[in-house]
Formats: structure tokens, sequence, C-alpha cells
């Protein structure tokens, strides 16, 4: 087991939180030559971050477990796990043992055929200046080849925002965003109000999260009344029972669900939300939870599968590993709207074996 210390190039913020540094844990197997590596990454977790020592002692717990019982089916360590991230690392880990690190699941992906559409993200210390920063930051990214940027919004900002959005409509009429919220509106007659303002620009996918998490029937009455198609987020967060999810979904009816795979029970728990939205017709996206660039890869790898299983190809939200400062050397690379995965490139992550 290893613990890293990862740097984000600026300090980044969106509406609950601020973000300078990130602790990540790694998961090291090897057995017959072979390396299996997992990310544990518990930064949007809010139930790991309350109680991350607890979460460190697990993680200790489950290691030693590993090495007594020499067993690598993630079900036989099920009932040891608490944390979701936990849960997801293990699950890498395992898979890479299997497959040879850094593959988890051998695809066109993978092999560098094929590229799994992104958004770009607009993170609030964006909007820190004045308009023509946040303009001229917008249009370096549709340089870039988006046409779909995720654009994080609050309240001290917002009308700016609008205006901003505003401007880029008129000269680029073909680009969409998608609005995250988090939470910002802080009843439902302002978010009302926002998503109609929101939805008269005529370029908006949808928006996220408009209001806090638990509150299910205020959500429940947005999603219905909404001129703007709603995604959820934080609201999916640390529910993992089958009975739970099917409730929310029959209960809140959103357009959207956005799956992080390490706060929404790893791979098998995602998984479970999607077959679940698939039943009710809701369209889902994946997203990564500022994970390093192994945790990237195996979220990029594990998309890519989900696509072709469920015959979705949707814009995904996987980018987030370019905040590093200090991020591994990998083979994934970013260029017009995608993420692809370049054999040609080696992974550079020798730290992790060091004693």
């Amino acid at each position: 087991m290893k613990k890293k210390i990862f740097f984000f190039k600026k300090t980044v913020f969106n509406s609950n939180r601020t973000f300078r540094k990130n602790i990540i844990w790694f998961i090291i197997l090897t057995k017959n030559n072979k390396i299996g590596i997992g990310e544990c990454n518990p930064i949007l977790d809010q139930f790991a971050l309350k109680n991350l020592k607890n979460f460190e002692i697990e993680l200790k717990n489950l290691s030693k477990m590993i090495l007594y019982f020499k067993k690598t089916e993630i079900c036989f360590y099920y009932k040891y796990i608490s944390y979701s991230s936990i849960l997801f690392g293990l699950e890498q880990a395992f898979l890479s043992l299997k497959n040879k690190f850094p593959m988890l699941y051998h695809s066109k992906f993978t092999y560098g055929i094929e590229g799994i559409p992104i958004n770009s993200l607009m993170w609030l210390n964006s909007f820190n200046k004045d308009k023509k920063y946040a303009m001229k930051k917008m249009e370096n990214q549709i340089i870039e080849g988006f046409s779909l940027i995720k654009m994080k919004v609050n309240m001290k900002f917002i009308n700016d925002q609008y205006f901003i959005l505003k401007e880029i409509k008129r000269k680029y009429p073909f680009l969409k965003i998608r609005v995250d919220a988090n939470g910002c509106f802080e009843n439902i007659q302002k978010a009302f109000y926002y998503l109609n303002k929101f939805y008269d620009l005529g370029m908006i996918d949808f928006m996220e999260q408009p209001i806090s998490y638990g509150n299910w029937k205020d959500m429940s009455e947005i999603c219905k009344k909404s001129k703007l198609p709603i995604a959820l987020d934080e609201e999916l967060a640390n529910i993992h029972e089958l009975k739970k999810k099917t409730k929310l979904l029959d209960f809140i009816k959103p357009q959207y669900i956005i799956l992080k795979p390490s706060i929404n029970g790893g791979f098998i728990g995602s998984e479970e939300w999607i077959l679940e939205a698939t039943k009710r017709k809701i369209k889902w996206y994946i997203s990564s939870s500022l994970e390093s660039n192994i945790g990237i890869n195996a979220i990029a790898q594990w998309t890519f599968i989900m696509q072709k299983k469920y015959k979705k190809f949707n814009v995904h939200g996987l980018n987030t590993g370019i905040l590093y400062v200090n991020n591994w050397i990998s083979p994934l690379e970013i260029k017009n709207g995608s993420i692809w995965y370049n054999p040609s490139i080696k992974w550079k992550i020798k730290m992790l074996f060091n004693k």
C-alpha cells in the first residue's frame, strides 16, 4: 500500500469546496511477476473524508487479509469494505493483476484505435478575474476541439456567467454547455428562476444538481417542471442498496444521472445504477472524481466497455487528471475533445515500487 499527495496546478473550487491538494492511496498487488494497481481516492466522498483515520485503518486491514487469504475475487472482500473508493481501488487492483497493469479490459480504446468523447471543464476560479479572461479560456477549449463544456456555477458569479454564455452562443452557435450547480440554489424558487433563464439561451444540455442532495420532494418537483433536463450527481452518493436506488429513481425521475465509480460503489455499484436507469429510459454518463491518471485510466477503460455493452455513446467527464502538477506520466492523451490511450507511451510509476 502506498500513499501520495497530489498538488493541483491551480487552486480550484466549486460551490462547496476549495481544492489545493489531494491524498490518494494505492493498492499494489504482485503475483507471478504480474502487477495489479488500484487507486483509492476519497476526495469527493464525504463519508470517507469525515473518517480518514478509519479509512486508512480499513485499507491496512484489507491489505493483511489479502496477504493471508490470497483470494483475488472481489466478492470475497465485500463484507470487509465500508468505503466506496476502497471497493473501487480493489476492483482496479484485481482486474489489472489479472490482465497485467495497465490493462483492465482489452478493447479498441486500449489499443489506441478509438477515443472516448469528453467534455472540458470550467471551474469557478476561471471567473475570478474578468469576463474577458473567462471568455478567452472558453474559446481556448473550443479551439482544442471541445464542442461540449461543463461549467461550474454559483451565486457569486452566475450573472456574469450568463452574460458570458450569451456572448459565446452568439460566436459559437454549435457549442453545448452542461451547467453544474453543485446544489448552489438555496430554494426551489431560485432554482426555477435560473433554470428558466439558462433554458432561454438554447445551448444548455442539462443542469446538474440544482439544489442540495437529500431533498427528494423538491428535486422531484424540479425534474417534473423544469424546461431544462436535470442531472443527479451528489444525490446518488453513498446510496448502495438496490432497493434505495430504485426508490430514488422512481420518486425523483431525473432525466440524467452522473456516475463516479469512486463514490457510487465502484464498477459493480455504478453498473447497477446504469441498469436501473436504462430500464427507466434515464440517460447516464460517467465522470471521474479528481483521480490521478491511474484512476482515470481505469474509469476510461471501463467507460468504453459500458458504452459498447449498453450501446450508449455519451460525452463523459474524464479529463480531470490534467489538474495535477505531479501526476503520473501515462499514455492517456486528450485531443479533439476526446480522451485517447496511446500504447506507444510508457507509464512512469516507479515511485509506487520504492521501499
